[in-house]
């Protein structure tokens, strides 16, 4: 009777282990393989309960969402930039057609980070190739550094700087899905992205003294357009003070020419009305400007001349006694 149980155990534990060898499940976000042997016989797309032969057929699971694979920067030759200064207008110094960095930089190395997105398309050729998603990202890393060293060396800085960024990336999105389906691996890119464009240490050193030393020679040249302005608004306003001040003059000359003619008329004409009174006030005139100051002396004879108004003074005062 125990005999009887013990093999009733022994067989339904078998069957267990059976039954657990002989289902699988595959999840929403997976896929598999099943193998045989080792040798692939058949891929499950569908999310599930499956069935395979216990103990003959094994599962393989890959995960059917985007994966990204993310190598550290490269450093990596963009393309050099011919064409760095256009025409400008008429008398003027021609202008930078492209940034200070794209002038500099053009031709030289930089530092680029990129990381791309992917996803297992084909499982069934991904596991003959790569088998593992640690070899995909390190196939895919190698792919992607090509890629991209490729298409850098043929552009340049202020393209990868602006909105042709998009453009750039999407190039070697293009050159990778290539290259992955020529080597059947069984993945499909999904993007490229550009994290970081820098200059080397180095460069980005020289960069900053080129910078530096570019706008001195800016400053110093701005310095002397002002001062040629400065030199030019002097000279206009000396040569518009000149033509003030003359133009000054000539009116005061006419108005003082005016005012003479009139004091001669004024003169003339208290001359012609009362000839003693006019040699009076004259007289009168020539000792207040003769004996403006106190210390003015002067070293006349009794008869001058230049005393004559005194003595006829002198003489009717001593008449009327």
């Amino acid at each position: 009777m125990r005999a009887h149980h013990t093999f009733g155990i022994i067989i339904l534990l078998v069957a267990l282990i059976g039954l657990t060898q002989a289902v699988y499940t595959v999840d929403q976000t997976q896929q598999a393989i099943v193998l045989q042997l080792g040798n692939p016989v058949g891929s499950v797309q569908n999310p599930g309960l499956h069935f395979k032969t216990p103990f003959i057929q094994d599962v393989v699971f890959f995960d059917r969402r985007i994966l990204s694979v993310d190598p550290p920067p490269a450093q990596v030759v963009i393309s050099s930039n011919a064409e760095v200064m256009k025409k400008s207008d008429a008398g003027q110094p021609p202008t930078p057609a492209v940034s200070v960095e794209d002038a500099l930089a053009s031709g030289e190395p930089i530092i680029v980070d990129t990381f791309a997105r992917y996803q297992i398309t084909d499982p069934l050729a991904f596991l003959k190739t790569l088998r593992t998603v640690e070899a995909a990202e390190s196939r895919l890393e190698s792919i992607l550094n090509d890629a991209a060293r490729a298409v850098l060396g043929k552009t340049t800085l202020r393209r990868l700087l602006s909105s042709e960024r998009n453009e750039v990336m999407k190039e070697i999105a293009d050159r990778m899905n290539a290259k992955v389906a020529d080597d059947k691996l069984g993945i499909k890119i999904i993007d490229i992205r550009i994290v970081r464009a820098d200059l080397t240490p180095a460069l980005r050193e020289a960069t900053v003294q080129r910078m530096i030393s570019e706008l001195k020679q800016r400053a110093t040249q701005t310095r002397a357009e002002g001062d040629q302005h400065a030199i030019q608004i002097r000279a206009t306003a000396d040569k518009e003070k000149t033509v003030i001040l003359a133009d000054a003059q000539r009116d005061a000359q006419i108005t003082r020419g005016e005012g003479d003619r009139e004091a001669i008329k004024t003169y003339a004409d208290a001359f012609n009305k009362d000839k003693d009174f006019y040699a009076f006030t004259r007289s009168l005139e020539a000792y207040r400007n003769a004996l403006a100051t106190p210390d003015t002396r002067l070293i006349l004879s009794p008869d001058s001349e230049f005393l004559k108004v005194f003595r006829s003074g002198m003489e009717g005062a001593t008449g009327k006694q």
